[in-house]
Formats: C-alpha cells, sequence, structure tokens
C-alpha cells in the first residue's frame, strides 16, 4: 500500500481544478438549447410547407384567397427553416455562409413544387 510522502503539502479538499468548469457545463447547456430551438423551427417550417401543399391538393387551389394562404405558408416556411439552418450554422460553428443559400434554395424549391401542383 502506498503512502503519501510527509513532505509533500498537502491541499485541502476541494480546491482542485473540477474536470468541467462551470464556464463550459453553461456553454454546453445554451448550444443544447440552441439546437432545441432550431430544430423546433425547422420542424415548424416543414409543418408550414405541409399546409402549402394541402392547399395546392385541395380541390378550389385555384381560387385567390387559396393562392394567398399558399404563399403565405411558403414564406413562413422559408423564414422558420431559415432560422433553423442560421442557429444550426452557428451552433455547429461550420458552415456559417451557406445557410442563406440553403434557405433562398429551400424557398424556391417550394415554390415550384407549388406551381407544379396548382398548374396540374
Amino acid at each position: 500500500m502506498a503512502t503519501r510522502d510527509p513532505d509533500e503539502k498537502s491541499k485541502p479538499e476541494g480546491t482542485e481544478p473540477p474536470a468541467h468548469s462551470l464556464h463550459q457545463v453553461r456553454a454546453a447547456q445554451m448550444r443544447a438549447r440552441a439546437t432545441r430551438w432550431a430544430i423546433g423551427k425547422s420542424a415548424l417550417g416543414t409543418v408550414f410547407l405541409i399546409g402549402a401543399l394541402a392547399y395546392a391538393l385541395g380541390p378550389d387551389r385555384r381560387l385567390p384567397s387559396s393562392r394567398l394562404w399558399m404563399a403565405l405558408l411558403v414564406v413562413l416556411s422559408t423564414i422558420n427553416v431559415g432560422l433553423g439552418l442560421r442557429t444550426f450554422s452557428r451552433v455547429r460553428r461550420r458552415a456559417r455562409r451557406f445557410w442563406l443559400p440553403a434557405t433562398i434554395l429551400w424557398g424556391l424549391l417550394a415554390t415550384g413544387l407549388l406551381r407544379l401542383l396548382v398548374a396540374r
């Protein structure tokens, strides 16, 4: 059994630095909260897009009020997906400049899909 060296200065308990400092733990908590928020925004954007697709597949899709709702839902979808992508890029600290083109691409593809569905 090993014994302590009597010449070694003893440190009181609890003075050693913790494995994870409070700053690191708080930063991890904030990243987790931001990630959950981004997932929620992305899911909400998807729900808005599904709503727009429901209007596009409905029986009265050519009415002006239906087209207005589809346009509004696509805009809300694009905004929410963009906010989610921006938060993901900030949390992950990668591809910070690609969230805006990806959001624009989302909006263009959603608009193109709706135009195809309404035209048929």
